[in-house]
């Protein structure tokens, strides 16, 4: 019977090996003295020359077997999982090709593992002095004050790991390659552990020397991953939730825990390891092996302590999180900055309608990550539908511990591969920025694309730099851009070239009654009043209704201008408007589109520098009123210039282009205009391009669903 298997991984670190094979037949023949045998299985994955050279030249013959692995997989986790295959000990320690380990290491291992009242446990290492480019020295804790929040947070281990080989008959080191996005397979696999209900323990008086160094594996996944490890069994909202019920259970007093937990993080690591003889022994033994360890430096390190100082950290609120969220998965996950009144909230609300009708079976999470006082629409969402709000429900943490908590939680609740709607906003950005690699593996994200915002640079309105950035990071990992017209597409086409996963779903919008003559003092074209609806900001351009209102008057012609919206921030409204000299009238602001006095009015009038296809122009076309818009984004689909309306030519300079509105009013109101006949044609457009089963089969087919019936409009 062999005791212990040491299964060590090895790549290119011939420079580097001498020292830690001294350092293990050191420790097996201490283990062998204590009547201990040890076999040692070492890994080749793709291993040069000059390290096999290097380990086949050393005297081994302390252990009781010696078995060499070869492998080809480039892998950490699938070269350990090769070595475990081939070790015939109790226990399976592991080991790098480049550390250094106390020469007490085997025995006292072996002893507490055994020692413990479960076979059920993992056994490390106490202490950790960090050597080469950089010093800083640990000391590690039995897990009993760990949660299993703390294991979300951060690693509260070290790589090396000793444990009963029945442990890898049913978990297995994962292939976590950098190039998958994740990363630590240590981490990793030390969660399914604790999931699979095992106590960690710490051997007291041992230490491991950890090399730091450029070319380490554990620099290549901090550079290439996204510091993330996988969906562990232990992060499913069952589990983790039961964890840290059975923490506190365990702890029985949770306040005299966290004081404890406080007391072991405030802890100066460098002076407890200075201080322990058998340490101090360890040391020397390890600098007379290894030169680059100096002492000098041990002794006046950094202590640092993988407890969090913090009890309330990120991964103890995602228990908070999961209860908020509840039971059961989603298939579809939203990221949106709020959820308040707008159009392009509109848009998604319709989309997730559809999905609902069609998808009965579909579930779906709504996140809001930015600060706002409410979210006026919760109540619109499809019935069942989950809410977050992160930003308010954790307001302690800082937006990148939001976005991790995010994170974690998506992988856990998601059903499958998730679509994931993603609507542009600096919190959808952050976590596009920080995880693409996983998220565009793990769901299909649904990217909605609506017009760039512009911006005056001298005498000329550019496009802003902003959309076109996020595109050219994360385009490739969408799996749908959804735009509400084609003007958008050719606009990016333009700059990016072929965009196939771009897709043109125009906004659902009902042919509503003939509101325009209900209760109207007489019939279009005789009531001598425009309409003006929309938030009144600077992109709206609402200060040009004065200028067109005034050129009117010079002409002589008697048209009334009536403006509804509700102000954004930091804007007068009554102020802007009051520029009109009284021939603009300012009637405060309006939640939906049912509560404008439409038959009042002859046409709709809209000013804004940059726009999509805007809500607002499809619900006055809808009602059938004409509309004087500007030609920008894909206003030109729904305007079309004596048809539904006056489609206004887009100019920089601002009194030309409030002559061509004066010019289009003019036109309007020139006799024989066929007001008749531009509401039909409004009413027609709207009916044949943007009706429920329009819009029901374009969702259909973009977004793969079954073919249903279409839900009710929002």
């Amino acid at each position: 019977m062999i005791d212990v298997s040491v299964v060590l991984n090895m790549h290119r670190e011939a420079l580097y090996l001498v020292p830690t094979l001294k350092s293990l037949v050191q420790c097996a023949a201490r283990a062998r003295d204590g009547g201990v045998t040890v076999e040692l299985v070492a890994v080749f994955d793709r291993a040069d020359d000059a390290t096999r050279e290097v380990f086949r030249a050393h005297d081994l013959s302390v252990f009781v077997a010696v078995k060499e692995v070869d492998v080809d997989v480039g892998s950490l986790g699938l070269a350990r999982n090769a070595g475990i295959g081939r070790a015939d000990g109790e226990y399976v320690w592991t080991s790098d090709a480049d550390d250094l380990v106390s020469s007490n290491a085997i025995v006292a291992l072996l002893a507490a593992a055994r020692g413990h009242d479960r076979a059920e446990v993992a056994v490390f290492l106490e202490y950790l002095c960090a050597f080469g480019e950089q010093y800083h020295n640990v000391r590690y804790v039995d897990s009993k004050f760990l949660t299993a929040g703390d294991f979300a947070f951060q690693h509260p281990y070290v790589s090396r790991i000793f444990i009963r080989r029945s442990a890898f008959d049913s978990l297995k080191y994962d292939d976590l390659r950098v190039t998958t996005g994740f990363a630590y397979e240590d981490w990793y696999f030390n969660c399914q552990l604790r999931a699979a209900g095992y106590d960690m323990i710490v051997a007291p008086d041992t230490v491991i020397f950890y090399r730091q160094r450029p070319g380490s594996l554990l620099r290549q996944a901090n550079a290439a991953s996204v510091r993330l490890i996988p969906h562990s069994r232990l992060f499913d909202p069952e589990v983790f939730l039961a964890d840290m019920r059975e923490s506190r259970r365990r702890a029985g007093d949770w306040n005299e825990m966290l004081a404890d937990r406080k007391a072991i993080f405030a802890q100066d690591n460098t002076r407890l390891f200075m201080e322990s003889e058998s340490l101090q022994e360890s040391l020397w033994e390890a600098i007379q092996l290894e030169p680059e360890i100096e002492p000098h430096r041990v002794e006046v390190a950094g202590s640092y302590s993988p407890m969090p100082w913090n009890p309330e950290h990120w991964g103890m609120q995602l228990e908070h999180l999961y209860g908020m969220i509840g039971k059961g998965r989603f298939t579809d996950i939203v990221l949106l900055p709020w959820l308040i009144a707008g159009g392009a909230e509109k848009y998604i609300l319709q989309v997730l309608h559809e999905i609902a009708a069609q998808q009965p079976e579909a579930r779906i999470l709504v996140i809001a990550g930015q600060a706002a006082k409410r979210h006026d629409w919760v109540a619109k969402l499809p019935k069942g539908s989950v809410f977050i709000d992160i930003c308010n429900a954790f307001p302690h943490l800082d937006s990148a511990d939001q976005d991790a908590l995010t994170i974690r939680m998506l992988l856990a609740v998601r059903e499958g591969d998730a679509r994931l709607h993603v609507k542009s906003s600096p919190f959808a950005h952050r976590l596009l920025d920080a995880y693409a690699p996983v998220l565009t593996r793990l769901f299909r994200i649904v990217y909605y694309r609506f017009s760039d915002a512009t911006y005056r640079w001298r005498d000329m309105v550019l496009r802003g730099p902003w959309g076109m950035g996020v595109l050219r990071r994360h385009l490739p990992g969408f799996w749908r851009v959804l735009t509400d017209c084609e003007a958008i597409i050719e606009a990016d086409r333009s700059l990016l070239g072929p965009l196939p996963s771009y897709h043109p779903i125009y906004a659902r919008c009902d042919v509503s009654s003939a509101a325009i003559v209900a209760g109207a003092p007489g019939r279009l074209g005789t009531r001598r009043k425009l309409l003006w609806a929309s938030r009144v900001a600077p992109e709206k351009r609402p200060e040009l209704l004065s200028a067109i209102s005034e050129r009117l008057a010079a002409q002589g012609v008697d048209v009334k201008i009536d403006a509804f919206g509700t102000a954004d921030p930091g804007v007068n409204a009554k102020q802007v408007f009051d520029q009109g000299q009284g021939r603009i009238r300012y009637r405060g602001g309006f939640s939906s589109f049912s509560e404008l006095p439409l038959g009042e009015y002859d046409a709709f009038l809209y000013t804004s520098s940059f726009d999509g296809l805007p809500n607002i122009l499809l619900e006055m076309a809808g009602a059938g009123l004409p509309i004087i818009a500007p030609d920008v984004g894909g206003i030109s689909e729904v305007v079309k210039n004596g048809v539904t309306g006056r489609l206004i030519p887009s100019m920089y300079d601002d009194a030309a282009l409030v002559e061509a509105y004066v010019e289009a009013v003019l036109s309007l109101y020139a006799e024989g205009a066929d007001w008749q006949g531009m509401s039909e044609a409004c009413r027609s457009l709207i009916e044949t391009r943007h009706g429920a089963g329009a819009f029901a089969g374009q969702v259909r087919d973009v977004l793969c669903l079954a073919p249903e019936k279409s839900s009710k409009v929002v």
